[in-house]
């Protein structure tokens, strides 16, 4: 009996055993597969981290949209050169702050030309008050027009006068101009091209009909010995726009000054001749009382009657915002006959 029971204890003791062993075997198990869970998850949260980072780099972004300031300015380049193939200024650069291509500005500027367009030291361009002169008997100042004035307008002079036309935020401008052209060159340089035939602008006002004709040159000419010889080189080209239509309105533009760093240093391009010249214009004007006398320069002329160094690149040639200007004071200082 003793063995027997002693034997049955001991029995009870070896299963107890084992069901502990077996308990702590499926807690080992249960532990190191939670384990295993744990560390799997946060295997997976690192990969999509990953991959979310990685979706979010700039060289992995849709690009077909995005176009950087350089592509930008290159393409605004491009526009300009490519206006500017068949005629060339003779100062080609312009501020990159300025550019904006005249087809792109058209539009826009065509819609609100009596409105102040450019912020610049100079005041506003409908507080300027300019020097134009007019025979009352025979012309009176007109209402304001909009930019479609351009489609019967035609601009006649130097590199001045081209950049205008190129750089003044339209694309309907005609313009018999080219550069380093002198007035006293009209009926020899043949540098004007209509449908991509060469003309002399004698031979380009022939061919051509418009309602308004502005004169700009002067530049130029500055250096000229004899300023008589200019002025009446002038009045010859006034002559042969009445001869091809009688009835126009012509201009002559007073000229554009000059910055005050190139006049300090130049015998020729200065002040004083600019100043000379505009004179002599005016009288030319008055004695002929057919023609009016437009004084625009009046829209980019400091109070000492320089153009200011932020006007220029060169100190010579107006920017496009200047330019601008410009085209502002013309459209604002209209003139018609007196019927």
């Amino acid at each position: 009996m003793v063995d027997s029971n002693f034997e049955k204890k001991q029995k009870s003791k070896m299963n107890s055993s084992n069901k502990n062993a077996i308990v702590i075997m499926i807690l080992f198990f249960l532990v190191i597969t939670a384990f295993m869970i744990l560390t799997e998850s946060d295997s997976l949260d690192d990969i999509f981290s990953l991959k979310k980072s990685k979706a979010q780099t700039p060289g992995d972004l849709p690009t077909e949209n995005v176009v950087s300031s350089e592509e930008s300015t290159d393409k605004t380049d491009t526009g300009a050169t490519e206006k500017t193939t068949e005629v060339t200024t003779e100062k080609t650069e312009e501020p990159t702050s300025e550019v904006t291509t005249a087809a792109t500005d058209t539009a826009e500027s065509t819609e609100n030309t009596t409105e102040d367009v450019v912020d610049t030291v100079l005041p506003p361009v409908s507080e300027i008050k300019g020097q134009d002169w007019y025979n009352a008997q025979l012309f009176q100042p007109a209402q304001p027009v909009d930019g479609k004035y351009f489609d019967n307008t035609v601009l006649i002079g130097d590199s001045r006068t081209e950049s205008l036309a190129l750089f003044s935020g339209y694309d309907n401008i005609n313009s018999f101009a080219y550069k380093g052209l002198n007035v006293g060159a009209i009926k020899s340089d043949r540098v004007i091209k209509i449908s991509g035939v060469e003309y002399t602008v004698e031979e380009a006002v022939s061919a051509t009909y418009y309602d308004n004709y502005y004169i700009s040159f002067g530049i130029n000419e500055l250096g000229w010995q004899y300023i008589s010889v200019f002025t009446e080189d002038i009045s010859e080209l006034i002559d042969m726009i009445y001869t091809r239509n009688p009835k126009a309105m012509v201009y002559v533009a007073s000229v554009v000054p000059v910055s005050k760093a190139v006049s300090d240093q130049d015998d020729v391009f200065n002040k004083e001749n600019v100043d000379r010249f505009n004179l002599e214009l005016l009288k030319m004007v008055q004695d002929r009382g057919d023609v009016i006398y437009i004084d625009y320069a009046a829209a980019v002329r400091d109070d000492e009657g320089y153009l200011p160094e932020e006007g220029s690149v060169d100190g010579k040639h107006c920017t496009s915002d200047y330019n601008k200007r410009i085209m502002q004071y013309i459209l604002t200082h209209i003139y018609e006959r007196v019927r």
